[in-house]
């Protein structure tokens, strides 16, 4: 992943399970996963670099989608919620299971493996997926992203090649500066490339924020609050402690946000892309 500067990567049927906690962690990331335990293959996850802002979300109860996701801090961007998806075929997509996810915040990006052909995203037919997921751009208000090449190469050569890696992004005011099929590895799903940054290639305007800090510390004293309560009493490895960090980081971050109003605009450090 260091060969193309990935900050984040989205995995989808890693066949990983609970009985190998450890399994396919990668130096400098951070992963959360989330395995399938009521049958064989499956899961997703999701590795991030340590020097972001990340931190692990829950992810609501999904009827056919398997997902994993995390909340990144942008300097000058609205939080970003990026979640790794995974529609198993021949599963129906579910219009509640998008909504759930595309819910998660007010920025989201979806990207993985939706089993959903289109030609309007590359692919040679169009089945009920895809045609499902066509409708309801409009009425869910998210945007498809695909590679213009194909991400899916069936082992069987009488089936022809797809596109069924793709994005789905909702309130993301970041430019798209590359989505790309890499032909790479032995998979018969090709790893894809999201390269997203400031808009109009510049550096986003963040608003200028006036805080309200005698708001911020009474919020703070409240210790019975969901992010702080997800932190665990016992923390024991490098990973649990790259997730308190994050977690307290996000819950800081937000009371600020909260008591927080606007005038003005300031310039803004470079977003991570």
């Amino acid at each position: 992943m260091s060969d193309y500067g990935v900050d984040i990567a989205l995995i989808q049927e890693t066949f990983l399970k609970p009985n190998r906690p450890r399994a396919c962690t990668i130096a400098g990331y951070v992963q959360l996963r989330t395995d399938r335990t009521h049958a064989s293959r499956g899961g997703t996850a999701l590795y991030y670099s340590r020097s972001l802002h990340c931190c692990p979300i829950d992810i609501p109860p999904l009827i056919n989608m398997e997902a994993t996701g995390c909340r990144l801090a942008m300097t000058g961007h609205r939080t970003l919620i990026i979640v790794s998806v995974y529609l198993p075929s021949p599963k129906p997509l579910h219009r509640r299971d998008l909504k759930a996810l595309l819910a998660l915040g007010d920025a989201v990006i979806l990207f993985g493996d939706f089993n959903c052909k289109n030609p309007r995203w590359g692919c040679p037919v169009l089945d009920y997926n895809g045609d499902k997921l066509d409708r309801l751009q409009d009425r869910l208000e998210f945007e498809i992203i695909a590679p213009s090449t194909a991400t899916h190469f069936p082992h069987n050569v009488t089936h022809r090649p797809s596109t069924i890696d793709i994005a789905l992004t909702k309130g993301v005011a970041l430019n798209l500066n590359q989505i790309e099929t890499l032909h790479k590895l032995t998979s018969d799903h090709r790893p894809v490339l999201l390269k997203m940054g400031p808009p109009d290639g510049g550096r986003p305007n963040p608003t200028r924020k006036i805080t309200d800090w005698k708001r911020v510390s009474t919020a703070l004293e409240k210790i019975d609050t969901p992010p702080l309560n997800s932190i665990p009493d016992n923390i024991r490895t490098t990973d649990e402690i790259d997730s308190a960090i994050g977690a307290l980081t996000n819950h800081i971050r937000t009371v600020v946000e909260n008591a927080s109003g606007g005038s003005g605009i300031l310039g803004s450090s470079e977003v991570p892309a």
